[in-house]
């Protein structure tokens, strides 16, 4: 059997990636718009300015699930002529059909002969309208951006004229971009185009079989593909973008996953469950479109009946009925009653309820009158009658894909309802302080929203999940949104813009989305939390924002680059000073080096440890910490530093800023006794004495 390749998919390469590792202060420092030079000139980006993902021309170029599509090659070579003539280039494409991967190889393989090397990077748009000022001109860089929101990337004639002026910047410093834009979008100024900028269209997309073999093969599952030469599932993709391709493999993948773990859990031969794996992939392949038309077709009219399905006519659904069936999809299997609760709960919602006043959990608001459920058809036979079945008190469909595909149906269907289904899945979520990665509820908000590539309920689900005090559920669904290729640059905009928003519940959520992305997205996530910094509402997200900080510079791999970032906040905030330079500062003096403080080891040469402790005496109110680590400081290594750390002391107090820090530093300085009975305190206080401008400072005495 051929051995997979690293399955890196082009798509998934647009996602802000890991940092590498530095363990000390370089040269170079990744800010907003790419690299900033700082060990000779220190090069100041704005805020305003678009973040940007630097994508390795290696792993685009050696992506083994990039599908060579016959469809594409006339738009190839259009593309690649045009790019050859001008620096900017229009690329209308439909959404879902490729355009984001066929772009990135185009510019992959146009500057892989390139005498400089160019550094490929996909711009995040996080506007609000389009501004050619907010785009990065970098020298030798191509540049990828998507233009698919129908409000925030709506562009016009004004837009298509600078960017005639910055094609031309471009083009004289060796960089080019390419900009993707679906067809709604580019209907607005076709025909409009000024001389300096090309348009080429791409149309058709590579079969879905062959994206789905080819993402098959590259991760390394051979045995499934023989499930596409299938007739059902030949016939039921073969209209299928090559986004819905990708969800195909990925739910064969944990369809076959799940029927391995539970092949193993009996002592059962997998052969034995090849004809469940194969049918559960077939419905995958041919939809629930008929059965789900017909449960949920028109019930208002007497004696309705649903469109023609395979079995015959269904029944439409109630109302109630089809509450439990998106109450059963939300949770999986599980405890009837609950389910049932979860139903009550949406269909007073969409009644109008609010959700915290809509019963929940079992619990009622007074007497009730239930003279109408006996008269009712019972919980067992509604369940039935949904395609469910209960078995030992616990509820499940008898099909594994039905779920996600009613989900998806009913959000594709009944658009009005998005804002109260959303609040309704945050209200089925589990409680603060239980793990909301396995919340059911988590799944099938991300489950919907990704499959949709719908971005527009992310901020409902903050505003819900506030409302209900499930904050671990909005920061699990938001973490996943960021991951994800086609919800992450919205996610990461909301993330941004709600740091910059002085409430605290809001700030500490982004603070807890971006600790979860550290690890996978260190860079846009370090913006964020430096932004909160800056706009902390309160102390207890200050708290917030240091722990974190603090973790991040206890992490080896990280130390060297979360220095760099501090070195780089501290000099474009200037003389005027920063909060998060003062965090920054803090959590760096945390981190030890052996038996000494990294911060005095010369590992961060580039960072002025003197200003940043002038910054941090200056308001001690804020900065209390800073007198604990000094002393620490000052313990370290034997008690070895001592005239180091005194040193630098004077040095931070020199121009008479931090006196009311200085008296409680010498203060707290006089409790640390060296080897042969003195204290620092004393020492300090002595060395700045002779200094007539600054008086006397009071003082205690403590024992030895």
């Amino acid at each position: 059997m051929p051995r997979a390749q690293p399955y890196v998919p082009i798509a998934t390469l647009t996602l802000p990636g890991r940092t590498p590792s530095i363990d000390t202060v370089g040269n170079l420092i990744v800010g907003p718009t790419g690299p900033i030079n700082v060990s000779q000139t220190y090069e100041v980006r704005t805020a305003e300015l678009l973040e940007t993902v630097v994508v390795s021309h290696e792993q685009v170029l050696s992506d083994a699930s990039y599908v060579e599509a016959e469809v594409w090659r006339d738009a190839r070579r259009r593309a690649a002529e045009a790019l050859a003539e001008t620096s900017v280039v229009f690329l209308v494409a439909p959404r879902r059909h490729g355009a984001t991967t066929f772009s990135l190889r185009l510019l992959a393989e146009a500057t892989e002969k390139a005498e400089k090397a160019v550094a490929l990077q996909v711009v995040e748009p996080s506007w609000d309208r389009p501004l050619v000022s907010k785009l990065p001109v970098q020298p030798d860089s191509a540049y990828l951006l998507d233009f698919q929101d129908p409000e925030r990337d709506r562009i016009d004639r004004s837009f298509l004229t600078g960017l005639e002026q910055h094609a031309r910047n471009l083009g004289g410093i060796g960089s080019r971009l390419v900009i993707t834009i679906t067809p709604e979008l580019w209907a607005h100024v076709a025909g409009q185009v000024p001389a300096g900028l090309a348009v080429v269209r791409l149309s058709s997309h590579p079969e879905a079989d062959q994206v789905a073999r080819a993402h098959l093969l590259a991760r390394g599952h051979t045995s499934l593909t023989h499930y596409l030469d299938d007739p059902t599932v030949r016939d039921g993709i073969e209209a299928w973008t090559p986004a819905r391709a990708v969800w195909l493999v990925d739910e064969m993948i944990r369809l076959a996953q799940e029927h391995a773990r539970a092949a193993a859990e009996e002592g059962t031969a997998l052969a034995g469950h090849e004809d469940r794996l194969r049918s559960a992939i077939r419905e995958l392949a041919k939809g629930w479109a008929a059965l789900l038309g017909s449960r949920f077709a028109d019930s208002t009219r007497p004696g309705a009946r649903g469109p023609a399905t395979p079995d015959g006519h269904v029944t439409p659904l109630d109302v109630d009925d089809r509450c439990l069936s998106l109450a059963l999809a939300v949770r999986g299997p599980g405890p009837v009653t609950r389910i049932q609760d979860d139903a009550e709960r949406l269909a007073g919602m969409l009644a109008g309820a609010t959700v915290s006043g809509a019963p929940k959990n079992g619990e009622r608001k007074g007497p009730v009158d239930l003279t109408h459920v006996l008269g009712g058809v019972g919980l067992r036979t509604r369940f039935e009658n949904i395609g469910a079945e209960v078995r030992f008190g616990e509820a499940r469909f008898t099909s594994p894909t039905y779920g996600d595909a009613l989900l998806t149906h009913i959000w594709d269907q009944y658009h009005p309802l998005h804002e109260r289904l959303i609040g309704w899945m945050v209200s089925c979520g589990e409680e603060d302080g239980r793990a909301a990665g396995d919340d059911p509820a988590v799944r099938a908000i991300l489950g919907v929203l990704t499959y949709h590539q719908d971005d527009s309920q992310l901020a409902e689900v903050r505003k819900q999940a506030a409302v209900l005090g499930k904050t671990q559920l909005a920061t699990a669904v938001m973490a996943g949104a960021a991951r994800d290729e086609h919800l992450g640059r919205r996610a990461r905009q909301l993330l941004y813009t709600w740091a910059g928003q002085k409430d605290a519940k809001t700030q500490r959520l982004v603070v807890a989305v971006c600790r979860e992305l550290l690890d996978d997205q260190p860079v846009p996530a370090l913006t964020r939390l430096r932004r909160v910094a800056d706009n902390r509402a309160d102390e207890h997200v200050t708290a917030d924002v240091l722990r974190t900080f603090k973790e991040v510079a206890n992490v080896p791999r990280l130390t060297g680059w979360f220095a760099e970032s501090v070195t780089a906040w501290q000099h474009q905030a200037g003389n005027g000073g920063s909060r998060a330079v003062n965090l920054g500062t803090l959590a760096l003096m945390s981190v030890d080096a052996g038996n000494r403080p990294w911060l005095l080891t010369g590992a961060a040469p580039e960072l002025d440890v003197t200003a940043a402790l002038r910054e941090l005496f200056a308001d001690l109110d804020e900065n209390a910490e800073v007198i604990d680590e000094l002393t620490r400081w000052l313990r370290a290594d034997g008690g070895t530093l001592h005239d180091q750390v005194l040193a630098l002391f004077q040095d931070a107090v020199s121009d008479r800023v931090g006196f009311r820090a200085l008296a409680r530093l010498i203060n707290e300085l006089g409790k640390v006794r060296r080897p042969d009975g003195s204290d620092p305190g004393t020492q300090l206080r002595d060395i700045l004495g002779d200094d007539p401008e600054l008086g006397e400072f009071p003082l205690r005495t403590y024992p030895a």
